[in-house]
């Protein structure tokens, strides 16, 4: 054989060598690409059930708040239907679990505001006595009134309003205007990760003017009401009413609480937050709902926080 063919010969294997890696290269890329929009679809199939199935619970826990209006108007409390916590229940691909919570039990920071805009000097008094038996800066108090209200003047001595801010390395500007959420709260000067986790079980961004529930109020909140309550004393409330409702709130608070403070608390609720999460295959979807129930039992979600995990 020739050199000329032996070369013509060596070009040809190594040409269908290379062939055969591109093709191969192609195959590999293009089925790696459909696997890819295989999951993406996958992901976005399970993500759209995942959002019907925690809507399908925020229907059940307005069912379930419509019932226990029925069952129990004049109270709510720990006995009621909707304060029971249900197990993992199976779905088609998965299950879902969820349980409400009573936010008319915690401390709604937007009362630290009277409605027409003027500091509510009662309610500072109490978020003082929260953060300072939690062991948090009681001067945030003041900065939160600050960061509610609509003036640009500091108070004094505790404010904080847009100068303090404008200074910080990131500059920004107070809200003045309520919060919907109790996380914007980290973004006043004092409250860091460590403290705001400390008090956001016993906070809530509601409507301004929404009442306690002593029915459903942990002791921390208990305590903060006067300075006569302390800790144990709350304990001792507590105890008393159990899982059921105080029968008589001014009886059992009488010479504990101020005079004024009494219209503000109560044993009915109309703001209870829903966490609901449904888990179909390797998506998780979860929802936390704040519902409002009317007088008539109508329950609406008036704040959504939608995560998918």
């Amino acid at each position: 054989m020739s050199p000329g063919l032996q070369q013509q010969r060596g070009v040809a294997v190594l040409t269908a060598i290379l062939i055969v890696a591109i093709g191969t290269s192609i195959a590999v890329s293009l089925l790696w690409e459909s696997t890819l929009d295989q999951r993406r679809t996958e992901s976005a199939v399970l993500g759209d059930q995942g959002l019907l199935w925690v809507q399908g619970a925020e229907a059940w826990a307005a069912d379930i708040l419509r019932q226990d209006l029925v069952d129990s108007p004049d109270a709510d409390s720990f006995a009621d239907i909707w304060a029971i916590e249900l197990a993992p229940l199976p779905v088609e691909g998965g299950t879902i679990a969820g349980h409400l919570e009573d936010l008319q039990g915690r401390f709604n920071v937007n009362n630290l505001l009277n409605a027409d805009g003027t500091e509510n000097t009662l309610m500072l008094e109490a978020f003082q006595r929260l953060l300072t038996s939690l062991n948090i800066d009681p001067t945030i108090a003041g900065r939160t009134v600050d960061w509610l209200d609509t003036d640009t003047e500091p108070r004094f001595p505790d404010g904080g309003e847009d100068v303090e801010y404008a200074g910080q390395d990131i500059p920004y500007r107070t809200a003045n205007v309520i919060v919907t959420s109790t996380s914007e709260l980290m973004a006043i000067t004092g409250m860091d990760g460590e403290s705001y986790a400390a008090i956001e079980p016993y906070i809530a961004a509601l409507p301004q003017g929404t009442t306690l529930n002593v029915n459903t109020a942990p002791n921390y909140v208990l305590a903060a009401l006067s300075d006569d309550i302390d800790l144990s004393t709350a304990d001792s409330l507590i105890f008393e009413r159990a899982d059921a409702e105080f029968v008589d709130i001014e009886a059992s608070f009488g010479g504990l609480v101020e005079d004024d403070l009494f219209p503000t608390l109560q044993g009915v609720s109309t703001h209870f937050l829903l966490t609901a999460t449904v888990t179909l295959g390797n998506s998780q979807t979860t929802i936390r709902s704040v519902l409002q129930r009317d007088p008539s039992g109508i329950t609406r979600a008036i704040f959504r926080n939608l995560g998918v995990h």
